[in-house]
């Protein structure tokens, strides 16, 4: 697995894998890990959108390791004297190194960019959008809002998930993720879950939001138990990012 120094930080590496594209393509798509899991837990994703995706020209696409995941270093924030311990690895500084990344291992494609993201990769991606609006399609400009797609994952398997991973009672992931599931005569009740996704999709025009949508027989961690629903979406994805930059 390749690794880079980053020049600001030149004495700790991040491992990330570059897949190149068409010369002619200017779009990076761009995953995001969550806590759980490394960026090789993307490759059978990847690998369908590669075999499956009829876009010309193709999208390079970029994988990485945050510090402290995987091949990376440890983040060398946390011996700088600026930083509190405890707190050297904030959103922001997530943010900043993954804009340096792509300045540095991809220098011609960072401003058409397609995330795909789990977990807490999603609030890295919605910071970076916030942060840098050269982004096309940001709210921040006159242009439209960004493309986006918010997928869920179903009860049933979450539930399980759940009870294997942290022995979460299933009757409490379901209060907590879609009590609408629970017995009728108990009449509508709210999903906090479900309520945050829909928020996710207002983040945009109304017109370029997909979703809430839940993906068959997947966990919380989607990409890991169905990559062929991640990359026919994400298939969907950059075909919109291509159309809407003509």
């Amino acid at each position: 697995m390749p690794a880079v120094a980053l020049p600001s930080k030149p004495d700790a590496v991040l491992a990330y894998e570059l897949i190149p594209g068409d010369a002619a393509s200017s779009l990076l798509v761009v995953f995001l890990n969550g806590l759980g899991f490394l960026q090789s837990v993307w490759k059978p994703a990847i690998e369908l959108f590669q075999q499956q995706s009829t876009v010309s020209p193709r999208p390079w696409l970029l994988t990485y390791d945050r510090y402290g995941q995987g091949g990376s270093s440890r983040d060398p924030r946390e011996n700088w004297p600026s930083k509190d311990p405890g707190y050297a690895h904030t959103l922001d500084d997530v943010t900043d190194d993954l804009q340096e990344l792509i300045q540095t291992v991809s220098p011609d494609r960072h401003s058409r960019i397609v995330f795909v993201n789990n977990n807490i990769g999603a609030q890295v991606a919605r910071r970076y959008a916030e942060k840098y609006p050269k982004l096309k399609g940001s709210k921040t400009s006159l242009e439209k809002g960004l493309w986006v797609t918010v997928v869920g994952h179903e009860l049933e398997q979450f539930s399980r998930e759940e009870w294997t991973m942290l022995k979460v009672p299933i009757g409490m992931a379901a209060i907590y993720t879609q009590p609408e599931h629970l017995a009728k005569d108990k009449g509508p009740m709210n999903s906090m879950w479900h309520n945050y996704n829909e928020g996710l999709c207002g983040l945009t025009d109304r017109d370029r939001a997909k979703g809430p949508l839940i993906a068959p027989k997947s966990g919380h961690f989607i990409q890991k138990d169905n990559p062929a629903f991640v990359a026919k979406e994400l298939q969907d994805l950059v075909e919109k990012a291509e159309a809407s930059s003509v």
